[in-house]
């Protein structure tokens, strides 16, 4: 009953702290919090036994993929976990850990000649039962202050050259109009070390779908991962972020609005939100289209508060990603919410139980893996965060770690150490896996306050996907009768004149569209145009489960009201 009791004292003290604002309504909250922590102790055992999703990522900043030996090694500790399959990090910034692909190696990694490292890592990860789950860094292009040394890679040819931005419809990169500061540099083109693509830009949009599609063509990966698939955060918690001058333009000819639209104008809010949700849906058709068996995953951003209302969060308010909204309506097969938060700090302890209890009830129709941030943490806050994740995600949700290799954090008085305000060291990754699997380290040192088995006591396949089997997808462009793309076309799919699927698929600055996952059958198509006219087509598409369904839509002046399809 020792867990019990620190809780209570924990919940009432945060009480103490906050009924001044909302009593009823805080109240509420932390007896929510209350009753998920204490739910995930009890259900500990029953949780271990169940499939679930357990995944470790592979940050490859961190874990070397070099040679056949580095390959080894990460299996053999992943495997020492007992999870089921791996995030690998295959795309950094701009480059790629496998050689058949268009972007080049690593800078600074040794990779030994001829040596594949993807290839091997899914030869040898499939042999000791795990599945490989290619993570895609997709925003973020460069890191460094001197340029890349191949002249092939994305940010030389579409970012900076010689020092300078590159001018024009070339240029793929975001920026903020904010000064430089707080964060940001190179007049705005640099967020913390990175420069990030922007996606309302076509061109940027359309090389992450072709390096996804390549990819999956390439390797028999059992899943990928989209990874920073939004906006960077602006500085000084702003929204001034997406002004890339073709994305501008693309915007002022949608809506007619002169001039550069302010950060907080609510028009450009939601376009910017349009090209993130647009571009994660062609993503994952496309991959589909290729392999209809993998499993599509993306990263959601979780930092801040925990929604009241996920409109309030950075998220969908700053970095324009509507993950939410993925969850909810089948745009890919996993979400997987970041919440990295440390545990032994009472605020971001608070924050990470609100995120908890909040995800908890969040509608959804595919699950979610909650990504928990281990290198924040000390053993013991980690498995304790694990155990209230693990409830969150609900029976066929999951865990995901960061990382193999940061995969603890030392902290000094440790309030969860046994006995409490204990020093505890950074551990070895072999206490890690001990303390995963038994709840203690190797030396049997108690680290989990649950006083139970380790979370991941037993090996445990990962779930099923049922959805597959009764869905499918669609995926199409929309040209003018000249052959020349259609930006911003509202396109609506009805079956026996009754309306499916939601309200938003648009049409990117490429004419491509993509639904999210609808019942098979047979559809008509509408489209809007972006200046409001509609268009019923003259044509049908048929969508088989696991079939993705392609087609050209043309709207031609000179047949007003009509699209026909190709």
């Amino acid at each position: 009953m020792a867990p019990y009791h620190r809780i209570s004292v924990r919940v009432q003290a945060t009480l103490s702290r906050h009924m001044n604002g909302h009593p009823a309504q805080m109240l509420r909250r932390l007896l929510a919090v209350f009753l998920l922590v204490c739910a995930a102790a009890v259900g500990a055992s029953a949780q271990d036994a169940s499939p679930r999703w357990r995944a470790i990522v592979v940050d490859t900043f961190n874990s070397r993929l070099g040679s056949p030996d580095d390959i080894s090694t990460v299996v053999a500790r992943a495997s020492a976990t007992h999870v089921n399959l791996l995030y690998v990090q295959v795309r950094r910034r701009g480059d790629a850990f496998y050689l058949d692909g268009s972007e080049p190696l690593p800078e600074g990694v040794a990779i030994e000649g001829g040596f594949d490292p993807l290839g091997d890592l899914i030869a040898k990860a499939r042999a000791a039962g795990l599945e490989v789950h290619a993570l895609l860094t997709l925003g973020p292009v460069w890191h460094l202050s001197t340029a890349p040394a191949d002249p092939r890679h994305v940010f030389t040819r579409h970012g900076f050259q010689n020092g300078r931005a590159v001018e024009g419809a070339e240029n793929w990169l975001t920026r903020t109009l904010q000064p430089d500061g707080n964060g940001t540099s190179m007049e705005g083109y640099r967020f913390g070390n990175d420069y990030w693509l922007d996606f309302g830009h076509p061109a940027a949009a359309s090389y992450v779908v072709d390096l996804v599609t390549r990819l999956v063509q390439r390797y028999p990966v059992d899943g990928v991962h989209l990874d920073a698939v939004h906006y960077p955060e602006a500085p000084a918690g702003s929204a001034s972020i997406g002004y890339n001058a073709v994305a501008v333009a693309r915007y002022q000819a949608r809506t007619g609005a002169p001039g550069l639209p302010g950060q907080d104008d609510a028009r450009w809010s939601e376009w910017r939100r349009e090209q993130i949700t647009a571009l994660t849906r062609r993503l994952a058709v496309s991959a589909l289209a290729v392999r209809p068996s993998l499993v599509i995953s993306v990263s959601g951003m979780a930092t801040g508060a925990a929604p009241g209302d996920p409109r309030g969060t950075v998220a969908y308010a700053r970095t324009f990603q509507d993950w939410f909204r993925w969850a909810a309506d089948g745009s890919v097969d996993l979400v997987v919410p970041q919440v990295y938060r440390a545990e032994h700090v009472a605020a971001t302890a608070e924050e990470f139980a609100a995120w908890m209890a909040w995800l908890q009830g969040a509608p959804r129709v595919r699950p979610l893996v909650i990504a928990l941030g281990a290198y924040l943490n000390s053993l013991e806050g980690l498995l304790r965060q694990s155990r209230t994740a693990l409830t969150a995600a609900g029976a066929n949700g999951g865990l995901a770690l960061f990382s193999l290799a940061a995969n603890n954090a030392p902290v000094v008085t440790n309030p969860l150490s046994s006995p409490a305000g204990r020093d505890t060291p950074q551990r070895p990754f072999e206490d890690v896996a001990s303390a995963l699997r038994t709840g203690r380290t190797t030396s049997g040192q108690l680290v989990d306050q649950a006083q139970v088995a380790g979370i991941f006591s037993n090996t445990v396949p990962r779930p099923p996907t049922p959805w597959k089997d009764t869905a499918g997808y669609v995926l199409g462009t929309i040209e003018d009768g000249s052959g020349a793309p259609v930006d911003g076309a509202q396109v609506r799919l009805d079956a026996a004149g009754v309306p499916v699927g939601p309200a938003d698929i648009v049409s990117d600055g490429s004419g491509v569209f993509a639904t999210p996952a609808v019942t098979p059958g047979t559809y008509r198509l509408q489209v809007v145009s972006p200046a409001g006219g509609a268009y019923a087509s003259d044509c049908t598409v048929d969508v088989s489960a696991r079939g993705v369904a392609r087609l050209t839509l043309v709207v031609e002046a000179s047949r007003a009201g009509v699209a026909s399809c190709r």
